[in-house]
C-alpha cells in the first residue's frame, strides 16, 4: 500500500485550479437517518465498463488469488473472447459521513478489477482495486483509501464535479496527479469523454453486481463493505440512470501501459450508498458475483 502525495503546491497549473469552497451539484445524502452508524454518502459520475485483455487483468490482480471467469463470462455473454469486465468509476463522492461526522467531497478515478476470488474458496466474488486517484485536498480520503491499495492524490477537471458538458448530450473529466498538474501541459492519467446513448449492452442489474462485490486491496485482511442502492430518490425519477457511451483513454500508474479503449458503455447517474469499512474479508463470504 502506497499514498503518494506527490507534491502539496499552495498553487496548481491555472486550468487546473482548485477552489477553496466546491458546490456539487449532486442532490444530498438520503440515508443519513436511516443508517446512524454506517458511513453513507452519495456518488454522482461515470460509472462503465472497460474490456481489457484478460492477460492484463491477471498481471494486476496478485496471483494468489484466482479470478473467477466462469463467473463474469455468465452476467458478460457478449464481453468477447479473451477479454475481461473492468470497472470504469469516475465519481463524485459527495455529503459522505455520519450524523455527528461529515467530510468536504471528493473526486476519486479508478479501474477496478471485479471477480477476483479473495478467499479462496471458487465462489465468493470480490473487487480488486489496483491504484486509484483522489482529490488532492482531502485527506481524510486519501488516508481512508490508502487501507485498500495504493492511493495517488490528484486533481480534475471539472474541479467541483465528476463530469462537465463538452457539448450536447456530451460530458468530459480529466484526472492528473498533482506533479502532472505542475507541468506546462500536462497530461491527463484518464481523460474520459461520454455521450447519451439509445442503447447500451448492459442492465443496471449488472452494475449492482459489480459495484456491491466486497473491496480489498494489497497485503490487508480487511475489506470495505461497500453497498450500492439504485432505488433512492437521488437516483429513480428524474434522476435516473442516463446510458453512455464513449472513450476512455488512460495511462500508468491508473493502468500499465498506455492505451485508449473506445465503445465504453455505462452510466451516467447517482447513487446513494452505505460503505462498512474495515470488515474482515472471510466474514464477506458468499457473495457468488451472479
Amino acid at each position: 500500500m502506497r499514498l503518494t502525495f506527490a507534491l502539496f503546491a499552495t498553487s496548481f497549473a491555472p486550468a487546473l485550479a482548485i477552489p477553496l469552497t466546491c458546490h456539487s451539484q449532486t442532490q444530498p445524502n438520503p440515508l443519513t437517518k436511516h443508517f446512524p452508524k454506517d458511513v453513507t454518502g452519495v456518488i454522482n459520475g461515470t460509472t462503465a465498463i472497460v474490456p481489457i485483455p484478460y492477460a492484463v487483468a491477471r498481471s494486476i490482480v496478485p496471483s494468489e488469488f484466482p479470478i473467477l471467469t466462469a463467473a463474469y463470462e455468465q452476467v458478460f455473454p457478449t464481453l468477447g473472447n479473451g477479454m475481461y469486465p473492468a470497472v470504469l468509476e469516475a465519481v463524485q463522492d459527495h455529503d459522505v459521513g455520519m450524523p455527528s461526522f461529515e467530510i468536504p467531497d471528493f473526486t476519486r478515478v479508478a479501474l477496478k478489477l471485479p471477480f477476483v476470488d479473495r478467499l479462496n474458496d471458487g465462489s465468493s466474488a470480490f473487487k480488486y482495486t489496483p491504484p486509484q486517484l483522489i482529490s488532492a485536498t482531502n485527506l481524510v480520503a486519501l488516508l481512508g483509501s490508502v487501507i485498500y491499495g495504493d492511493t495517488i492524490a490528484g486533481t480534475f477537471d471539472p474541479p467541483c464535479d465528476a463530469y462537465a458538458s463538452s457539448g450536447p448530450s456530451e460530458t468530459y473529466m480529466r484526472a492528473y496527479t498533482v506533479v502532472d498538474s505542475l507541468l506546462p501541459n500536462p497530461k491527463p492519467v484518464a481523460d474520459l469523454s461520454f455521450r447519451t446513448a439509445a442503447s447500451i449492452p448492459y442492465t443496471l442489474e449488472v452494475f449492482v453486481n459489480v459495484l456491491n462485490q466486497p473491496i480489498f486491496g494489497d497485503g490487508v485482511p480487511l475489506c470495505d463493505n461497500y453497498i450500492t442502492l439504485l432505488n433512492t430518490t437521488v437516483t429513480t425519477g428524474q434522476y435516473a440512470p442516463v446510458p453512455v457511451e464513449g472513450t476512455l483513454a488512460v495511462r500508468p500508474p491508473l493502468y500499465p501501459s498506455e492505451e485508449t479503449f473506445g465503445h465504453v458503455y455505462g452510466y451516467r447517474m447517482a447513487n446513494a450508498f452505505v460503505e462498512r469499512n474495515g470488515v474482515a474479508c472471510e466474514s464477506l463470504k458468499g457473495y457468488s458475483g451472479r
